[in-house]
C-alpha cells in the first residue's frame, strides 16, 4: 500500500515542474519581424531610470511621442558610441516633443554611472529582470540580451515604428530622419 504522504510530495513536484515548464515557455518569444510590430499598442512599462526616476510610458506618453532605444549592455564599444550620437541629436527631438529613453537589462547601479561617464542628456532605463525586452520582442528566442533597436511610439500608444539598423556612429542622425518621416 502506497503512503498517502509520499503520493502527495510526488504530486506536488510533478505540478511544479509542470508549472516551471509552463512559466518558461511564456517568458521567451519567438524571433518577431520586427515590422510586424507596427501598429500594435506598445506594451506598458514602469522601469527605473538613470536619473534616479521612475518612468512610465503611459504618464511620459501625454507629454507626446517616445523613443525607446535598446542595447544589449553598457561599457562597450559601440553602445557608447551610439549613445553619444543619439545624445548629440536628443535636443533636436525634444523641440518637436518627442521623448528620448535608451534601455538596457543592466542595473541600475550600473547604468546611472555609465550615463554619468557620458553625460547623457536622457535616461536609461534598467530592465534587469527582462520582462519588458520580452515584451517589447527586444529580447527573445536566441537572444538573450537586448536588440540594438529603436522604437517609435506615437502619443496614441501605438508603435510607429521600428527601426532596426542603428549604424553607432549616425544612431542620432538616424533617429531624426525617421521622426521627421513619421512627421513628428
Amino acid at each position: 500500500m502506497r503512503n498517502p504522504l509520499v503520493t502527495l510530495q510526488r504530486t506536488a513536484v510533478s505540478v511544479i515542474l509542470i508549472l516551471a515548464v509552463y512559466l518558461s515557455c511564456q517568458t521567451r518569444l519567438e524571433a518577431v519581424e520586427p515590422l510586424s510590430l507596427k501598429g500594435i499598442k506598445a506594451p506598458e512599462f514602469r522601469l527605473s531610470g538613470s536619473d534616479g526616476q521612475s518612468h512610465r510610458l503611459s504618464k511620459t506618453l501625454e507629454s507626446g511621442p517616445v523613443i525607446v532605444v535598446w542595447f544589449p549592455k553598457a561599457y562597450t564599444g559601440n553602445v557608447e558610441l551610439m549613445l553619444k550620437s543619439v545624445d548629440k541629436s536628443v535636443s533636436a527631438l525634444q523641440v518637436k516633443g518627442v521623448k528620448v529613453f535608451a534601455a538596457s537589462c543592466d542595473k541600475t547601479k550600473y547604468l546611472s554611472p555609465f550615463s554619468k561617464e557620458l553625460s547623457l542628456s536622457f535616461p536609461i532605463l534598467a530592465d534587469p529582470t527582462r520582462t519588458t525586452a520580452i515584451q517589447w520582442a527586444a529580447v527573445h528566442e536566441g537572444r538573450d540580451i537586448p536588440e540594438r533597436w529603436a522604437y517609435f511610439i506615437g502619443k496614441d500608444g501605438r508603435i510607429a515604428s521600428v527601426v532596426t539598423e542603428l549604424e553607432a556612429a549616425r544612431a542620432g542622425e538616424i533617429l531624426v530622419q525617421e521622426a521627421v518621416r513619421l512627421g513628428w
